[in-house]
Parts: C-alpha cells; sequence; structure tokens
C-alpha cells in the first residue's frame, strides 16, 4: 500500500529538464543577417559523435557565411547563444535529455543533475555561443581541422548519444526582477 501512494504521488521519475519550461531558441540571423548562422533548432545523429564547441574556437571560418565550411555548419548543426561564463559548462546526459546547467540560480549545486544524469564533458563558453553539430564523415577540411585542434586543446567535446532527431530549446527559470532572463536559462536538447 505505501508504495502505490508513493507512485500516485510521483509517477514520473525525474527528468534532467522540465519541458513545461522550454523556450524556443533565439534566431541569430534576425540579430545578424550576414552571421551565417542556422536558422534551425535541431539536428539529426545517425550514429555519428555529437559535436560540442564554443564557436569562438572555430575562429572566422563561418565568414564569408558562403562558404563551404559556414554552408555545412548551417545545414547539419544548430548555433545557440547563452550569457558568457568564466568557467566551463558541465554537460550532463539523461535518456531523452542532453543538459547544459547554465542558470546564474544554480551557481555550483549540480547535485540533482548528477543524481538523475551522467556527465558527459565539460566545455568552455567564454563567448557564451555553442555549435552542436554532427560530426559527419563529408565535413569540409578547413573545420574539420579546426575542430580536431579546438579537441586537442579541450576546447569542445565530441559525444555519443542514440540516434535520433534532436531539437534545443531554452529551459527558463523565473528571474528575479530586474534581471536579464538569459542569466536564468539552461540550454536543453530534447530528442524527439
Amino acid at each position: 500500500m505505501c508504495i502505490f501512494n508513493i507512485m500516485a504521488q510521483n509517477p514520473k521519475p525525474p527528468t534532467l529538464a522540465n519541458p513545461k519550461r522550454f523556450r524556443t531558441i533565439q534566431d541569430l540571423t534576425k540579430m545578424r543577417p550576414d552571421c551565417g548562422a542556422s536558422i534551425d533548432d535541431f539536428f539529426v545523429i545517425d550514429n555519428e559523435l555529437l559535436l560540442i564547441i564554443d564557436t569562438t574556437h572555430l575562429g572566422s571560418i563561418l565568414n564569408p557565411y558562403n562558404s563551404p565550411s559556414a554552408s555545412y555548419v548551417r545545414t547539419h548543426g544548430v548555433v545557440v547563444a547563452s550569457h558568457t561564463r568564466l568557467e566551463s559548462s558541465t554537460v550532463f546526459w539523461g535518456e531523452p535529455f542532453l543538459l547544459f546547467p547554465l542558470s546564474c540560480h544554480l551557481s555550483e549545486n549540480l547535485t540533482a543533475y548528477k543524481n538523475i544524469g551522467k556527465v558527459v564533458g565539460s566545455v568552455p563558453c567564454s563567448s557564451g555561443t555553442f555549435l552542436l553539430m554532427p560530426i559527419r564523415e563529408d565535413i569540409p577540411t578547413p573545420l574539420g581541422s579546426l575542430i580536431d585542434e579546438a579537441l586537442a586543446k579541450e576546447a569542445g567535446v565530441h559525444i555519443k548519444i542514440p540516434n535520433g532527431t534532436y531539437r534545443v530549446f531554452y529551459e527558463q527559470f523565473e528571474a528575479p526582477d530586474g534581471s536579464k532572463k538569459e542569466y536564468y536559462q539552461n540550454i536543453a536538447v530534447q530528442r524527439q
């Protein structure tokens, strides 16, 4: 009887992110039409590794925006902006979510996330802008070289996650009065 009571009160196990707090990510092309950023908020994994990197480590590879490398990033990756941080962002995986806990209210207390998900990496975020992109065999050589250099410097991670279509969201928390809302959001990636 006691077990039934607990299950009735808490029928779903805790997850890394709460879809009720999800908000659509920004369209970088509205802020800067020549940026060459993706206007999509999804990517597809089909037996590839997922690259997560701060865009500062790609140099000027995305300019001009019609270069083969920039076109490749726009076609296969998602660029998502957050706020700049001095420390790296821990990245967690817990089916069906990949989570970057960036909200200022979390500080360093990530214990709850560690109890639910698995740490799969840590990514510097000095620019506050991340690229999430499958590493495919047809990647342009200049882009592949920059990615290899960044990974060698531990400026990004490449991880294995299950095949599928993934959509990128902001997980928005309530911001204190007078605070910028972008300081109180995580980046959440959900398998569809």
